[in-house]
């Protein structure tokens, strides 16, 4: 398999407290990983990073073969590789469905408005919200409004999809909804980081769980052996406060 992501020696601080501590990470074509761990333990840091949302104090992060952490990246060609979902959906109240959709395809791809809405509406369709291309997106639901989000970031056409808790704004019937989405990406072997709290939908979709605490990465491995029989004892009390009783 081919790396698309390797992260080394990864090191983020905000006001003097440590959030991300000598981080080590690879990513393979093709691959999905969930990361997993309590809130304040640096994952949505972690995918901030990989975006260039935040820079890292020290370390490297190597996209498709290039060093992204050098000077002189081109941030916004750089978004477009690389999606990013957010847990607040971020999308435009004030234009439609299509609008939010064909934007970044008229600004950063420089698309014809008729080529944009023609595979906006390809991406809208992936995600069931075709047929709401023409709603103003203040109308619509909280699931409707993030896979309208995950629309927005599939047209790109990205090598790489990054999700920040995507359900947890969601109401609990609608989790699902996008969940089931995010399943279909992952089977069509798009290369996913996912950062849950959804186990349920790590155990399924995820080829590889990593767990983080305090900064650092615990231990990672293929969700059966990190949900049923994890080795390090931080995992395993995580585990028993978040997993159903078996």
């Amino acid at each position: 398999m081919k790396p698309i992501l390797e992260i080394k020696n990864l090191c983020k601080s905000f006001g003097g407290k440590t959030v991300l501590d000598n981080v080590d990470l690879t990513v393979y074509e093709n691959e999905t990983v969930c990361i997993i761990g309590a809130s304040g333990s640096g994952k949505s840091t972690l995918l901030r990073c990989v975006n260039l949302l935040e820079y890292p104090d020290s370390g490297e992060i190597h996209f498709a073969g290039q060093n992204i952490t050098s000077r002189g990246v081109n941030e916004n060609r750089l978004r477009a590789e690389i999606g990013m979902v957010f847990q607040s959906f971020n999308l435009f109240a004030n234009k439609t469905v299509l609008g939010n959709v064909t934007l970044a395809l008229r600004k950063v791809r420089k698309l014809s408005k008729s080529e944009a809405e023609e595979r906006a509406l390809r991406a809208l369709s992936a995600v069931g919200m075709a047929e709401h291309a023409n709603r103003s997106a203040q109308t619509l639901s909280g699931g409707q409004k993030q896979r309208v989000a995950i629309a927005r970031s599939l047209v790109m056409e990205p090598k790489l999809m990054l999700f920040d808790e995507p359900t947890s704004a969601l109401d609990p019937e609608m989790v699902g909804e996008v969940l089931a989405v995010m399943k279909e990406l992952a089977e069509t072997g798009m290369t996913m980081i996912v950062v849950t709290h959804e186990m349920g939908f790590a155990a399924e979709a995820a080829r590889r769980i990593v767990f983080m605490d305090e900064g650092k990465i615990i231990e990672s491995g293929p969700p059966a052996e990190i949900l049923r029989n994890p080795r390090m004892e931080r995992t395993r009390q995580f585990l028993k406060r978040t997993l159903p009783p078996a």
